[in-house]
């Protein structure tokens, strides 16, 4: 009998291992695509799906801190990265106009014994004494300033949490909490797809057999089913486990997830050193915090009025003028509401001091691409475990129907 003579024979028979591939991919394709999608509720009532990761994303959102950034760097030593010194030299080309800006308003602002005078006199005043004042006010501006950083810096974890930030920005945004996964563990989802067809075409070779000698009307939709499970369990299974290599005859086998450690650690450092810790982030965070604002407030007050007490010598010929106690305070007040709107408007090379410092990506790919196997297994496997059944038995009722539907077309 040659070759086809034996395919017009035995067709409906070859079409089962291929029907057997079709179903592995189909099922783990869309195993894999009910882990992300849809992003929200679908369904009648209470009847639907949301996929695994939006369905679950504050549980997902502290997964992805809990097992990455936070098992490898604390806020104290991330903070502590801070040097109050460099973040002002990072300032330093706005002290100079920021001092300048002040000194005149303040003298614009302040009365001599309840008569505003002072624009007048103040503009009338020789260069050489304005360059004096504006001089002395500088010297004094960067301390205050290094005060102020770090006491806010010493005492920015009682203030806001990193974490709890970072938790919650996931949290609320879905689709980069998708994106995050997707991304990190794009070749095991594509490896979860493809091996439904690699897979499910050997399985089928023996219900071919089984279907020539025993063709009973139960036996495709059951095969189809374990077919269906089979492939989802399997891989999945693959993708994580063995945690640690194994040697097979010639092959070497470690769950792939767990193989490229190295390489999912440093796309995590760039995922938390470009959207999640970074400088902006934290600042507005910060900024956002009315307890942090409080403690910023009252610091700066505190340092405008003993860098006042300090350099009194040099205010004392313009207070001769502004003489009275309320003038007096209300210099510090105008400093200190200055220096604090400063504080409020960060810029980009501040910004870019602080990314410096805080080093989150080197940082986070380095220490979580040296975690243990057992620790770094647990970045992916909570995301698998949640609703794992659920897939798997979508796998399987999809395997079944398939089967059915192939047992009406073969009879």
């Amino acid at each position: 009998m040659d070759i086809t003579a034996f395919v017009a024979q035995y067709w409906t028979y070859l079409t089962i291992p291929a029907v057997s591939a079709a179903v592995g991919f189909g099922t783990n394709w869309l195993a894999v695509k009910m882990m992300m999608y849809p992003v929200g509720f679908k369904g009648l009532g209470p009847i639907g799906w949301q996929g695994v990761i939006p369905a679950n994303s504050e549980k997902m959102a502290k997964v992805v801190v809990e097992h990455s950034v936070q098992r490898v760097l604390t806020q104290e030593e991330l903070l502590g990265r801070i040097e109050a010194d460099k973040l002002i030299d990072a300032l330093q080309h706005r002290i100079e106009p920021f001092v300048e800006d002040i000194v005149d308003e303040v003298m614009s602002e302040t009365a001599h014994h309840g008569f505003p005078l002072n624009d007048f006199i103040w503009s009338a005043a020789p260069g050489m004494v304005k360059a004096r004042v504006y001089s002395e006010v500088k010297k004094s501006m960067p301390d205050v300033l290094t005060n102020v950083v770090k006491d806010v810096r010493d005492n920015l974890g009682d203030m806001i949490d990193i974490n709890e930030i970072i938790i919650e920005k996931l949290g609320n945004d879905k689709r980069m909490l998708i994106d995050i996964f997707q991304s990190a563990a794009k070749r095991e989802f594509k490896f979860i797809e493809r091996s439904g067809l690699y897979f499910g075409l050997p399985l089928g070779i023996p219900v071919m057999f089984a279907w020539y000698f025993f063709p009973v009307w139960w036996l495709l939709p059951v095969f189809g089913l374990l077919v269906g499970y089979i492939t989802n369990a399997l891989a999945i299974y693959l993708i994580q486990k063995p945690l640690q290599p194994v040697k097979i005859g010639p092959f070497t086998v470690q769950g792939l997830f767990i193989k490229r450690q190295k390489e999912v650690s440093r796309y995590f450092g760039k995922v938390f050193a470009n959207d999640l810790i970074t400088a902006e982030v934290v600042m507005g965070e910060v900024l956002k915090t009315e307890r942090a604002l409080d403690r910023m407030r009252d610091v700066i007050q505190r340092e405008v009025n003993r860098a006042l007490e300090d350099a009194q010598g040099v205010f004392k010929p313009l207070t001769v003028l502004t003489l009275g106690p309320t003038e007096y305070a209300k210099i510090g007040k105008i400093i200190s509401e200055r220096a604090f709107e400063e504080f409020q408007n960060p810029d980009k090379r501040s910004y870019r001091y602080l990314d410096e410092a805080f080093d989150i990506e080197e940082t986070v790919a380095e220490r979580v691409g040296n975690l243990p196997p057992e620790e770094f297994f647990e970045l992916l496997h909570p995301v698998i475990a949640e609703d794992e059944w659920k897939l798997i038995a979508v796998g399987g009722l999809l395997g079944l129907g398939a089967g059915w539907w192939q047992w009406v077309l073969l009879t």
